[in-house]
């Protein structure tokens, strides 16, 4: 309890210092023979940052909060971040949902469109284990539950190598079925593999998203550009002395960065 107390104590951090943005991959343990096991946080390890995050004052809001944020609007929590969740693995329903709950946390699940009730085809050429993927109910499921639903493109393409009507119809296809699906708006999107250019962002803004997520280290601040939100990678080895030690970084990273 001491050193949990000591990792609480070096985050006095507010949103005066910035918004941070979580991201996860899977929230389960790595079955043999995955080549990605940083992707996978185990659910215990989950819950104890959820907790620790909770105990330490933070409070999750969604990513329009986000948006508000960056405007120069005052959150209504004094510790915001967000917590959001690449690809859309079917563990998320499982494992995380339950977590966040408990907690009356929020999250962001970005689903690859293309891949819903399916496996991450994805990765087949990198000879990933292939792993199942959200159904269609799981996503209506956690729309019902809070949980917004965003955009990681139709088939997980890097979306800077993709020609102009392309990169539209992976923006503007996995925003479509996603609303048709949960019948809730979909606003955000993150970039698989957190690849974007000004291209990337122009195209984004112009399907009608508000916001778009890459991986570049970093909290959030106001003035900051909507479509380039910086984000904490967690992976499995994050235990609490490490994922302190991150969400601290990211703030002083940020701090130390030159403004534009």
């Amino acid at each position: 309890m001491v050193l949990v107390s000591r990792w609480r104590r070096s985050l006095p951090f507010t949103a005066a210092d910035g918004l941070p943005i979580l991201v996860y991959h899977k929230v389960g343990d790595y079955p043999p023979g995955a080549p990605a096991k940083g992707h996978y946080v185990a659910p215990g390890l989950f819950r104890a940052h959820v907790e620790f995050l909770h105990r330490s004052g933070y409070r999750a809001v969604g990513l329009a909060e986000v948006v508000r944020h960056l405007r120069g609007e005052a959150p209504g929590v004094e510790r915001p971040l967000a917590i959001t969740f690449d690809d859309g693995y079917d563990c998320l329903y499982r494992q995380a949902l339950p977590v966040l709950q408990e907690f009356s946390f929020t999250a962001t699940v970005f689903m690859v469109a293309g891949c819903i009730g399916g496996i991450n085809e994805w990765d087949a050429n990198r000879t990933m284990v292939a792993e199942p993927m959200l159904t269609a109910e799981h996503l209506v499921e956690l729309a019902r539950c809070g949980i917004e639903i965003g955009s990681h493109g139709m088939t997980h393409d890097r979306l800077t190598g993709l020609a102009d009507g392309k990169l539209r119809a992976a923006l503007r296809d996995s925003k479509r079925k996603l609303e048709d699906l949960t019948g809730r708006a979909v606003t955000a999107v993150a970039y698989p593999y957190g690849d974007h250019n000004e291209k990337v962002r122009g195209a984004a803004a112009e399907c009608g998203y508000v916001v778009g997520c890459g991986t570049a280290r970093g909290v959030n601040r106001p003035g900051d550009d909507p479509f380039a939100l910086k984000r904490v990678n967690i992976r499995r080895l994050s235990y609490l002395p490490l994922f302190a030690r991150k969400l601290r970084l990211a703030y002083l990273v940020t701090r130390l960065r030159p403004t534009p």
